[in-house]
């Protein structure tokens, strides 16, 4: 790919993402090429440009929402397959009802009710692949002897009638007590009867492994640890949203004190993620964790939630059975102000990562992207000086 057409890839996926968050908050309904590009730093003549028309502005933003809407999924597939339609239910669910995705619910329920006029608009076809999405994932949790049965696909299609109906009636009415309870009245149903459940040895004592296996290492390293750190950045939520999904910036401020990096296999939409190569720059104050001087993690992103949250699953490549393991690590973004205090908190981390070392690499992370985006941010909020003309004479 040329270089100019790298740079519009990456100016179109910056504006696209700043375009997302816009109409987050204000919705697609009146939406408008020019008080959107106002609003997000650019201008309706680079908004045509990058993306053709209005109409097809719109398309990638639905596609952008769906983007959410599978990670959900794909998250709730990968958790635990093939593990009944009530547990998968109960899930998505939990997904649905977080106060954190009614943003980016509500924007849905707007293309869906948009996408039943028919038509041939952006909205085209929008409904329909929302029930194919929902209806694929539940049949995977079905058994597969049930799964192409009809009273198979009764099931499936009647679950997705009771979460979507659901969902509706939470948007309107902001009553998650009430909403979940009937969900759970239907999810009840959904549940083998006691008879058909299969036999189990008895429980074993707290804390003692079976005999025929080796101790969950989740048991051992303590599964309540959370590391935390965060700061106040002196720049807008999307704008620092927008640095948490951009490769190059990612490779300039992620890097903690010490250390560079760079990134390789960039696929930034929930379900994707990358791997990032840290390099010690100094090794022998301590070796790395795939070789005596790197860092090798391949992170994917399980939930997107602009401009509020990245949730990023993280598995570091190394053959130390102290770093094995799935740590989650999660971006909060709230308005503090003129600026934007980012919270991030992690779970899961490997025992061989001590809290207050990671804790300061957290904190390093944070003061480098503080220093990156302000710099931006400022520099796009600087008014163009205009040439003065060379007088002749």
């Amino acid at each position: 790919m040329p270089p100019s057409q790298r740079a519009d890839s990456a100016r179109k996926h910056q504006l696209l993402e700043l375009a997302y968050a816009h109409v987050l908050d204000h919705g697609l309904a009146d939406m408008s090429l020019r008080p959107l590009a106002e609003a997000i730093g650019s201008s309706p003549r680079v908004l045509l440009f990058l993306f053709g028309s209005k109409d097809a502005l719109v398309q990638a933003l639905l596609a952008r929402a769906r983007q959410d809407e599978m990670g959900m999924l794909e998250a709730v597939h990968q958790a635990l397959p093939e593990h009944g339609l009530a547990r998968t239910g109960e899930l998505v669910w939990g997904w649905l009802a977080d106060p954190g995705h009614r943003k980016v619910l509500t924007l849905w329920a707007e293309g869906y009710s948009r996408s039943l006029t028919g038509g041939a608009g952006p909205w085209a076809g929008f409904a329909e692949r929302t029930v194919s999405d929902w209806l694929e994932v539940f049949a995977a949790a079905q058994q597969p002897s049930h799964r192409d049965t009809p009273e198979g696909l009764a099931e499936r299609t009647l679950l997705l009638a009771v979460l979507r109906g659901a969902l509706l009636d939470l948007l309107a009415s902001g009553d998650a007590a009430r909403t979940t309870a009937a969900v759970s009245v239907h999810l009840r149903t959904l549940e083998p009867p006691v008879g058909d459940a299969p036999a189990c040895a008895p429980p074993l004592p707290p804390d003692r492994p079976s005999p025929d296996r080796e101790p969950d290492p989740a048991r051992t390293r303590g599964t309540d640890r959370t590391d935390r750190a965060g700061r106040v950045i002196a720049a807008p939520p999307a704008t620092v949203y927008a640095a948490l999904l951009d490769r190059s910036a990612l490779e300039a401020w992620l890097p903690p004190d010490g250390m560079r990096g760079r990134v390789e296999q960039w696929d930034p939409r929930p379900g994707g993620g990358f791997r990032m190569v840290l390099t010690h720059l100094d090794p022998t104050g301590g070796p790395g964790k795939s070789s005596d001087a790197t860092d090798v993690v391949d992170v994917r992103f399980s939930g997107l939630v602009p401009p509020e949250r990245v949730v990023q699953q993280a598995v570091f490549v190394s053959e130390d059975p102290a770093y094995a393991g799935t740590m989650t690590m999660t971006w909060y973004l709230a308005a503090a102000g003129d600026g934007t205090e980012v919270t991030v908190s992690a779970t899961g981390v490997p025992p061989g990562i001590d809290q207050a070392v990671h804790e300061a690499g957290i904190a390093s992370s944070l003061a480098n992207l503080a220093s990156y985006v302000e710099v931006a941010d400022c520099a796009a909020r600087r008014p163009k000086s205009k040439a003065k003309p060379v007088r002749t004479t």
